[in-house]
């Protein structure tokens, strides 16, 4: 009797599923249960297909900012909602209380880290290094002006 060989583990079947889910056009149902499996990289995949196809939905867009939430792209995550909101602004496709603490989180995070102060650290060091640098270039320039003392 030829020897049969080995099942594939049930988190191989699922992966792969999930390959030939996100290769074939993908719906919003797969990015809703890839996004509800924490599957965070396949529901980004997916939900790129999705926006390619309908860039208009209100779903899609929602799904894309708890997706970003999820990844703690919390700026990207609130223009998606707001988007998500012109398109449809009851979005009676979700649970409210889930659509309520989205919201309530993106504004938690708008607080913790204002998008108008993001990359001032970097600028102020920048600038600190022009300052630096150019306060050695003068005084380098300065010192070859001087003749030298006798």
């Amino acid at each position: 009797m030829p020897k049969l060989p080995p099942r594939p583990s049930f988190s191989f079947v699922l992966a792969a599923a999930l390959a030939v889910g996100t290769a074939q056009a993908a719906t919003l149902d797969q990015v809703e249960a890839l996004l509800h499996g924490g599957h965070l990289v396949q529901a980004d995949h997916a939900i790129a297909q999705v926006l390619a196809a309908q860039p208009d939905s209100a779903r899609a867009r929602y799904l894309d900012a708890r997706l970003l939430a999820a990844e703690g792209k919390w700026p990207l995550a609130e223009d998606e909602l707001q988007r998500a909101r012109r398109l449809d602004p009851t979005l009676g496709f979700a649970p409210a209380a889930q659509v309520q603490a989205l919201a309530h989180e993106v504004i938690q995070h708008r607080w913790k880290n204002p998008a108008g102060l993001a990359g001032y650290g970097q600028a102020a060091l920048a600038g600190l290094f022009l300052l630096v640098s150019g306060y050695l270039v003068f005084g380098m320039l300065r010192g070859r002006r001087q003749p030298p003392k006798p």
